[in-house]
């Protein structure tokens, strides 16, 4: 079982790049790409795909707002790529992201 959140951090192959899973999040809030067609290219498993829900489902409201979700959650999994403190484990992203 791959987890969205670990293969972000690179705990987990096949990795998967924050900046481009922030633009792809971008690009299904306010462009032309689908939910369906981001869990396809990351090939993501159940698991990872109902992380990815959940994830989503938090960005909410007037475009500001959810730019602002999307961006957020970019520099959180840039601090957890990292190893951050406080952004160090799988777990205190998790609660970090409300997921």
């Amino acid at each position: 079982m791959m987890s969205l959140v670990e293969r972000l951090m690179g705990l987990e192959d096949p990795k998967i790049s924050v900046h481009e899973f922030a633009a792809s999040c971008f690009e299904i809030v306010f462009g032309p790409r689908t939910v369906q067609q981001t869990k396809t290219y990351y090939k993501m498993d159940a698991a990872a795909q109902a992380e990815f829900d959940s994830l989503m489902s938090t960005v909410k409201g007037t475009d500001m707002k959810r730019f602002r979700t999307i961006f957020m959650f970019e520099q959180v999994f840039i601090l957890a790529e990292h190893g951050a403190p406080l952004y160090s484990t799988p777990s205190k992203i998790r609660i970090r992201l409300n997921i």
